[in-house]
């Protein structure tokens, strides 16, 4: 299983643990950490966007830009359902934004740090999630305790230590470290 397969099937799994938890959330009343829970959830998937279609469309910035800011937008909208249209917004350009940056830093490293980021931006990401879904039930569910809190810190401890051993260890094609571009030529 190569990297990007690996990170779609991650982006995923997170995907439905936001939403499921954003779901069993729609019907409380709209507050301010909400919010601010979707904007950091909606950056952190934009950010991974931006990390993964970075490394896929890697000959073209404006390529893969667009697209990560595509599936970024998307993601912010659908979390901002769930809430109000301010907390949409505040998601769909917290994720635009954060998409382009991703795909940026991504297009000016070699490959091989480029994997290395979306790693560390899927775990980012799986952590993020995983820290909504502890809030939220924290919020709505009175009978949630700190050995509650303690056994979800360690399944989410478990599920990142395994993202880290299962990613898919890939030896970059070699790349040219020379860029004529940047040298001036006097002849």
């Amino acid at each position: 299983m190569t990297a990007e397969v690996f990170s779609f099937l991650i982006i995923i799994l997170n995907l439905l643990v936001v939403f499921s938890a954003l779901y069993q959330n729609k019907y409380r009343a709209f507050s301010m950490a909400m919010m601010v829970l979707i904007m950091v959830v909606s950056m952190t998937f934009g950010f991974v966007y931006g990390f993964l279609f970075g490394i896929i469309f890697d000959y073209s910035l404006l390529v893969s830009t667009l697209v990560s800011c595509g599936f970024a937008a998307l993601t912010g909208v659908f979390m901002g359902m769930f809430s109000d249209g301010l907390a949409q917004l505040e998601g769909t350009f917290t994720g635009i934004m954060a998409a382009m940056m991703g795909a940026m830093l991504v297009v000016m490293l070699p490959l091989s740090e480029g994997l290395f980021i979306l790693l560390i931006g899927l775990l980012l990401l799986t952590g993020t999630s995983l820290f909504m879904m502890t809030a939220l039930i924290k919020k709505n569910n009175s009978r949630f305790n700190s050995k509650h809190e303690l056994i979800l810190l360690g399944v989410t401890c478990v599920v990142i230590l395994l993202i880290f051993i299962n990613y898919p260890n890939e030896k970059p094609i070699q790349q040219d470290i020379n860029h004529d571009h940047h040298t001036m030529k006097i002849v």
